[in-house]
């Protein structure tokens, strides 16, 4: 039922229940796995084309037990035919990385995605879905920083409770404050914070933040150095 391409990524999906189709698009040494969409990697906008919209529970975060990218959404009961989640390192040009499609309406569940072909430094993912007339509906698109293994950050618990914790486990000496902000996909500040450069361990209390979707930003010396997207 799954397939798990040895270079690329693979999805954990639900598939012969209510008709659904699960594709992967991965690539090995040689060929595509599967030829679906022809690994169009820039992505034209069609007039009928809507952007930048909320898609409920579309999530990505970095595990680092699992050394993937870990990516979540919700589907809701609607027209919607076909999900593909979309990968980019500038926000500009953008690889279709898996496939989900359905051949007739199914009850609302959740979806998982592992992306473990991630690049060094800005990752970003968003979800794409489309309706059975052609219109096309975008998420927000997610930032996702991977860094050097000297250099890298985890977050826990996931999903976050009422206390978040940063924890560095980088080898490199951090050169500045350590400035977190916290806040809504849209821009809406909640929380920013300073700390030490020599604090390996952060404790945010979250439990006045409302539950929703949440991005956590840590900056040293004006430069963003880590990136996550969170749910609560």
């Amino acid at each position: 039922m799954l397939a798990s391409p040895k270079r690329e990524s693979y999805f954990n999906g639900l598939m012969g229940r209510s008709g659904l189709i699960l594709a992967i698009i991965a690539k090995t040494n040689s060929i595509p796995m599967i030829k679906l969409l022809s690994m169009l990697s820039l992505v034209t906008l069609p007039l009928n084309t809507l952007r930048a919209e909320p898609l409920p529970g579309f999530s990505a975060v970095y595990n680092n037990r699992k050394s993937a990218v870990v990516i979540k959404w919700q589907h809701t009961p609607g027209n919607i035919k076909t999900y593909i989640v979309q990968q980019s390192t500038d926000a500009k040009t953008w690889t279709d990385i898996a496939l989900q499609a359905f051949t007739e309406p199914v009850e609302p569940r959740s979806f998982y995605f592992e992306h473990k072909n991630m690049s060094t430094g800005q990752n970003y993912y968003r979800l794409k879905a489309i309706y059975p007339d052609g219109r096309t509906l975008y998420s927000l698109e997610v930032l996702v920083m991977i860094g050097a293994l000297d250099k890298s950050w985890v977050i826990y618990p996931v999903p976050v409770t009422d206390l978040l914790t940063l924890e560095y486990r980088g080898t490199e000496m951090i050169k500045g404050v350590i400035n977190v902000t916290i806040q809504q996909p849209a821009g809406k500040l909640f929380t920013k914070l300073r700390y030490a450069s020599l604090s390996r361990q952060i404790r945010i209390p979250l439990d006045n933040l409302p539950k929703g979707i949440y991005d956590i930003r840590i900056v040293v010396l004006g430069e963003v150095i880590w990136d996550q997207r969170f749910v609560k």
